[in-house]
């Protein structure tokens, strides 16, 4: 994701205030809470630009991209989750734009400014293949990986649409679609589906064997709204998709909306209520049952996560991250940790899971 934007809720700095209602059986408030201390903050190094986050498939490393300042490569750092210091840092070229690990954790597939794709592999991380993005002259913004581990999806900077790789042969078919840019990818975790969300009211569902699409998730237009989606996601049970749209600028209230579409149907399932700003990056817990986002682009205003039941589509909790805006986050395999990244670069681990406890979710 590369969309970065606009407005955020102000949280004071000595007190957060935070209201959870559960419909039904199980209701709960969970109110006047100390702001919350994370486990701990990980140190950035001041002469690298920042860029994803994201954990290694076995979730004993955060690993982070960007770039070196001084050089003009690109950096790859990992963290140690247990000593939480940073252990390693890989180098290519230019710019890393983005990056996907295969999933037993051995090959590392990264895209560069420079318009190639490199793979690293294990146990020394040294670049084993480099080879030229496809369409020529972009460069891959985003991308995801089959379960098999033998195919990975790219998107654009430019609007020619994904590609679907075979990571053995380094070759790419081009999967059409519209004149739109790619903002996001998603794979199912059986690999049987995938989505290719635009920045437009568009997100493609395909199915993987057909290399078609089978469906189409779209942001209804009315006279006040008509959002373009910025982020998309499965669950891990199979059982939902969730999307993150924002309206368009000719669009006066500027909507934000997390969706939750039934997998199955493609139908809309509910919209998640509690933004305040752009859901660029959404994680579901391993359990599918929470959906986690954090936001907030804007420097001098507070970042905010927010914590979703996935069945009732309620904001059961959200909280302040960091006293500055927040664009990245990661969730670990496990679900133990969640990470945070703010636009000053400042790491924040948090123990999702003594979160969890809190709120009884």
């Amino acid at each position: 994701m590369t969309t970065q934007l606009k407005q955020l809720f102000y949280f004071p700095a000595a007190l957060l205030m935070f209201s959870v209602v559960l419909l039904g059986k199980g209701s709960a408030m969970l109110s006047d809470i100390p702001n919350r201390e994370p486990e701990t903050e990980l140190s950035w190094p001041k002469e690298y630009s920042y860029g994803d986050i994201f954990f290694t498939p076995d979730g004993t490393h955060l690993v982070g991209t960007g770039r070196d300042l001084r050089t003009k490569e690109g950096i790859i750092l990992f963290w140690d989750i247990k000593t939480y210091k940073l252990v390693r840092t890989l180098r290519q070229p230019d710019a890393v734009s983005t990056a996907v690990f295969t999933p037993d954790g051995q090959q590392l597939v990264t895209g560069g400014w420079d318009n190639k794709m490199y793979i690293f592999t294990a146990p020394n991380w040294q670049i084993k293949h480099v080879f030229d993005y496809d369409p020529p002259n972009q460069f891959a913004q985003s991308l995801a990986m089959f379960p098999d581990g033998k195919r990975f999806l790219s998107g654009n900077s430019g609007y020619r649409g994904p590609r679907l790789w075979d990571l053995s042969n380094r070759e790419a078919t081009p999967l059409g679609g519209p004149r739109e840019q790619v903002v996001d990818l998603a794979v199912s975790r059986d690999g049987k589906r995938f989505a290719v969300a635009y920045s437009a009211p568009l997100t493609e569902v395909w199915d993987t064997d057909k290399l078609r699409v089978i469906g189409r998730l779209e942001l209804a237009k009315t006279e006040l709204r008509q959002g373009v989606f910025v982020s998309v996601t499965f669950s891990p049970d199979g059982k939902w998709i969730a999307t993150g749209s924002v309206g368009t600028v000719t669009d006066p209230n500027h909507q934000l909306v997390v969706t939750l579409w039934d997998a199955a149907t493609l139908k809309k399932y509910k919209e998640c209520d509690g933004l305040s700003d752009v859901p660029e990056a959404l994680a579901f817990t391993p359990d599918s049952k929470l959906l986690v986002s954090c936001m907030g682009a804007e420097e001098n205003i507070p970042a905010k996560v927010c914590i979703w039941e996935v069945e009732s589509g309620k904001l059961m909790h959200s909280f302040s991250p960091w006293k500055h805006g927040c664009i990245r986050q990661a969730l670990s395999p496990d679900g133990r940790w969640l990470v945070t990244r703010g636009v000053d670069g400042t790491l924040r681990l948090w123990d999702f899971q003594k979160i969890r406890r809190e709120i009884g979710k």
